[in-house]
C-alpha cells in the first residue's frame, strides 16, 4: 500500500519542480529615497535611490524602471546597480540599490512616479513584480534666475576662454580669421544642462559656430559636466571691431546665491589688404630697343599686379565659401548619415543635434512631426542616458536612411524626396517609451 502512495508523491514532486524553481523566494522590500529632500532649486540635480531588498538571499538582481516625471528630466548614468546588505529586526536582507538623477526644469511640486520592479528567477525569467513608493518634492526658482531656459545649478562652475591666434600679439587684415574656444565645467551637472552661447558679431564680421564638444565624467552617480563651444570670426573689411564678452549665469547650491561667470571680449583693429607695388619697366636697359623689351616687361608687370590684388579677395572668398559649407545643413546631414551608419551612439547623438539645430523653422517642425524620426531619437536617448535601451548598427543605418530622404531645402520651402521604391522591411509602429529600465 505504501509503494503506490510513494510513487504518487514522487510524481507530484517532479511535476511541481519547474514551478517551484521559478517561484520567487520571498516578496522583496522596496525603499525609495531622494537627496537632498528639501531646499531644491530649479536645475539642481536630485539623487533618487531605489533599494530592492530580499530576505536571506537574492535569486537574481531585478530590473527597475522609473517613469518620467512631468516637469523634470530623469537620467541614469550607471549600467549596474550597487549590491547592499541590511538587517531589519531579526531578518537579514540582501539586494541592490539603483541610482537615478532627476533634474527639475520648472518650479513647483514635482511628482516622481513609483518605480516598477520586475523580479527574476535564477534563470533570468520574470516571475513577479513589485512597486516602489511615489516621491514628490518642492522646487523653488531663486531670485535672479531665469526659468525660461535650462538653468545651471551646481556647487562649482568654471569657465575659461582661449583665442587663436593671440589677439594681442597678432595683426589682422581683411580676410583674416580668429577662433574663440570657451570651456565650461560644472560639478554634478551634465553638459546637456548647459545652455547654448549666443555668439554675435558686429557688421563687417561673420561668425561660424562649431558643434559643441561634450566630455562628461561619471563616477558612481556623480557627474562632472564639461562642454567646449568654439566660434570662428572672419573679418570681411578693415576697421575696428569689438567681439563681445559672454556670461554664464548659475545658481550656487552651496552658497545659495545667484552667480555669473563672464569671459571678456576683445577689441581688434583690422587693416586693409596690402597690394603689391607695381613693377617699373627697365626702360634704361631697353631704351636702345624698346619694342623688344618694353611691351613684354609691361605685360608681365600688369599680370603680377593683377594677381597680387586679386589673390586676397579670391582667398577670402574661398574661405568664406568653405566656412558656409561647413556650417550648412547639407554638410551636417551628410556628416550625420556617415556617422549614424557606423552604429556609434554618442557620435550619432552629437551629429544629430547639430543637424537638427541647422534646420530652418519649417524643417524643425517637420522633424517634430515625423514619428519615425522621433522614435529613433527616443531610442538613441534611452541608449545613452536611460536604461534598458540599446543602439545597434542597424538602428544607425535606419537613421541614416531616414535622414537621407528627409525633406530638402528649396527657396520655396520644403520639397519631399521619396525613395524610388518602398522599403523591403517596413519598421513596425513605434511609440515613445515613457521610462528608462536598468538592471
Amino acid at each position: 500500500m505504501m509503494r503506490p502512495v510513494a510513487a504518487v508523491v514522487v510524481a507530484l514532486a517532479m511535476a511541481m519542480a519547474p514551478a517551484l524553481a521559478q517561484a520567487p523566494a520571498a516578496t522583496p522590500l522596496v525603499r525609495t529615497t531622494i537627496a537632498p529632500s528639501e531646499g531644491i532649486v530649479i536645475g539642481q540635480p536630485v539623487q533618487l535611490h531605489v533599494e530592492v531588498l530580499f530576505p536571506s538571499e537574492m535569486p537574481r538582481p531585478p530590473l527597475v524602471k522609473l517613469a518620467e516625471a512631468p516637469g523634470a528630466q530623469t537620467l541614469r548614468f550607471e549600467t549596474q546597480a550597487i549590491t547592499i546588505r541590511d538587517r531589519i529586526g531579526d531578518q537579514d536582507y540582501v539586494g541592490q540599490r539603483f541610482e537615478f538623477v532627476i533634474f527639475p526644469r520648472r518650479g513647483g511640486d514635482i511628482q516622481v512616479p513609483a518605480a516598477d520592479v520586475t523580479l527574476l528567477d535564477r534563470a533570468g525569467d520574470p516571475v513577479g513584480s513589485a512597486k516602489g513608493q511615489q516621491i514628490h518634492f518642492s522646487v523653488t526658482v531663486p531670485p535672479g534666475i531665469d526659468p525660461s531656459g535650462p538653468v545651471l545649478a551646481a556647487s562649482d562652475v568654471r569657465v575659461s576662454e582661449t583665442w587663436s591666434p593671440d589677439p594681442v600679439s597678432s595683426s589682422f587684415r581683411a580676410g583674416s580669421a580668429i577662433t574663440r574656444a570657451i570651456q565650461r565645467k560644472a560639478t554634478g551637472v551634465p553638459a546637456l544642462g548647459m545652455v547654448d552661447f549666443r555668439f554675435t558679431a558686429p557688421e563687417g564680421v561673420r561668425v561660424y559656430v562649431d558643434p559643441p564638444v561634450v566630455d562628461d565624467k561619471v563616477d558612481r552617480g556623480s557627474v562632472e559636466g564639461s562642454r567646449t563651444d568654439k566660434a570662428t570670426y572672419v573679418f570681411e573689411k578693415p576697421g575696428s571691431y569689438v567681439l563681445p564678452g559672454l556670461s554664464q549665469p548659475w545658481w550656487d547650491t552651496d552658497g545659495r546665491q545667484a552667480r555669473t561667470e563672464t569671459v571678456a571680449g576683445v577689441t581688434l583693429k583690422v587693416a586693409a589688404t596690402a597690394a603689391a607695388p607695381a613693377q617699373q619697366p627697365p626702360w634704361r636697359n631697353a631704351i636702345a630697343n624698346w619694342r623688344k623689351f618694353v611691351i613684354p616687361v609691361l605685360g608681365a608687370a600688369l599680370v603680377l599686379l593683377a594677381c597680387a590684388m586679386l589673390w586676397p579677395w579670391l582667398s577670402s572668398r574661398w574661405r568664406r565659401r568653405e566656412q558656409r559649407h561647413l556650417a550648412s545643413e547639407t554638410f551636417a546631414r551628410k556628416t550625420l548619415r556617415r556617422i549614424a551608419s557606423t552604429g556609434d551612439a554618442p557620435a550619432s547623438y552629437r551629429a544629430l543635434a547639430t543637424w537638427l539645430e541647422r534646420l530652418p523653422p519649417d524643417g524643425k517642425d517637420a522633424a517634430r512631426r515625423d514619428s519615425r524620426l522621433q522614435s529613433l531619437i527616443t531610442q538613441l536617448e534611452h541608449a545613452l542616458f536611460g536604461t534598458g535601451g540599446s543602439w545597434s548598427k542597424q538602428n544607425g543605418a535606419e537613421l541614416a536612411e531616414l535622414v537621407a530622404h528627409f525633406p530638402t531645402l528649396k527657396k520655396g520651402g520644403l520639397v519631399h524626396v521619396s525613395p524610388p521604391l518602398p522599403p523591403l522591411n517596413p519598421p513596425p509602429p513605434s511609440r515613445r517609451p515613457a521610462s528608462q529600465e536598468s538592471a
